[in-house]
C-alpha cells in the first residue's frame, strides 16, 4: 500500500468517526430517555403490584370479617332465644305461683295454710328455679351485651374497609 492509499484510508475512517460520532451520541441519548421510561414502566408495575396485593389482603380481611359477623349474629341470636326461653319459664313459675295461692283469702288464715301446707314443697321448688332462672337470665343479658359488642366492632371494622377501598379516607 502507498502512502496515498494509507492518507486516503486515514482520512476515510476519520471522516466515519467525525460522521459516526454525532450518530453515537443520538443512540446514546435516545437509550437515556428509554431507558428512564423503562424504570418509570418498571416502577409503575411494582407499585401496581402492591396495590394489588393490598387490595388482594383487604378482600380477605373483609370476607373474614363478614364471616365473623355472620358468627356473631348467630350467637346473638342463640343467647336471645336462650334468654327468652329463661324468660318464658319465669312466667309459667309465676303463673304456677298463683296457681297454688289460688282464691284463697288473708281473712281466712287457717284456710290459707290448709290448701297452702301440702303445696309448700312445689312453692320451694318454684322459689329455687325463679332464682335459678334469674341467675341464668343475668348471665344470658351480660353475655348478650357482650356478643352485640363484639358485633358492633366488626361492624365497624367493615366499614372501616369500605371507607379505605372506596377511596374516602380514614
Amino acid at each position: 500500500m502507498t502512502r496515498n492509499q494509507t492518507l486516503q484510508i486515514l482520512a476515510l475512517a476519520a471522516a466515519m468517526a467525525v460522521g459516526a460520532g454525532p450518530i453515537a451520541s443520538g443512540q446514546a441519548n435516545q437509550s437515556a430517555p428509554a431507558r428512564s421510561q423503562m424504570d418509570e414502566l418498571v416502577a409503575e408495575v411494582r407499585g401496581l403490584r402492591a396495590d394489588l396485593e393490598r387490595a388482594m389482603q383487604a378482600s380477605m380481611r373483609g370476607q373474614l370479617l363478614g364471616m365473623r359477623l355472620q358468627l356473631q349474629e348467630q350467637r346473638i341470636a342463640t343467647i336471645a332465644r336462650q334468654l327468652s326461653d329463661v324468660r318464658q319459664r319465669m312466667r309459667e313459675n309465676s303463673a304456677a305461683r298463683t296457681a297454688f295461692l289460688g282464691p284463697a283469702s288473708p281473712d281466712n288464715p287457717k284456710e290459707f295454710e290448709f290448701f297452702l301446707g301440702p303445696l309448700k314443697q312445689q312453692l320451694a321448688a318454684l322459689d329455687k328455679s325463679d332464682a335459678e332462672l334469674k341467675a341464668e337470665e343475668i348471665s344470658l343479658e351480660n353475655q348478650l351485651q357482650d356478643e352485640q359488642a363484639r358485633w358492633t366492632a366488626f361492624n365497624a371494622q367493615i366499614e372501616e374497609l369500605e371507607r379505605a377501598s372506596t377511596g374516602r379516607g380514614r
